[in-house]
């Protein structure tokens, strides 16, 4: 006969041990691999180039801070520094003053691609001390669990909609 109690139990501690592992990925010390500059600066560097490259064009401060999931105050502090540094450039709208597009310079380009250089070889270090199928396995399972949360997380986000 099965115990309830002893399920509930034992999916309480998957499930603290499932966050418990997650939050170690979000306290990796990872900006130690960039000691001249920031997480979020790498971040926003990164985000610009990335969105940018895929748009073809510029990219409004605005819509850096949607991408960045930032309020776009503290992203335009992050962009005044990221400029004294001469990694961005600011050009303000002529038909429309409200919007602000961010382009990276040369030297912000320079600076993206030692960063995913870094990220890249870091990658490949970790990931050549595992099994190359495991790898294949922790992938899949990864890509299920986010499927599974997405879908979950539409699933409320259309419940609390009809409460509404």
């Amino acid at each position: 006969m099965l115990n309830v109690d002893k399920v509930v139990s034992l999916l309480n501690d998957i499930c603290r041990d499932f966050l418990t592992t997650m939050h170690q990925f979000k306290r990796m010390r990872i900006g130690e691999l960039f000691p001249e500059i920031s997480k979020g600066d790498c971040m926003i560097l990164m985000t610009i180039q990335h969105v940018s490259e895929k748009r073809g064009g510029r990219l409004t401060v605005s819509e850096l801070a949607e991408q960045l999931h930032a309020q776009p105050s503290a992203v335009s502090r992050s962009l005044k520094n990221l400029e004294e540094r001469g990694y961005i450039e600011r050009t303000i709208n002529k038909t429309d003053r409200r919007n602000t597009y961010v382009a990276l310079t040369g030297g912000g380009m320079t600076e993206v691609q030692m960063i995913q250089e870094t990220l890249d070889e870091f990658t490949r270090a970790v990931i050549s001390r595992m099994n190359e199928e495991d790898v294949r396995q922790l992938l899949d399972y990864l890509n299920e669990l986010y499927r599974i949360a997405e879908e979950e997380i539409e699933i409320r986000s259309n419940k609390d909609r009809k409460e509404l």
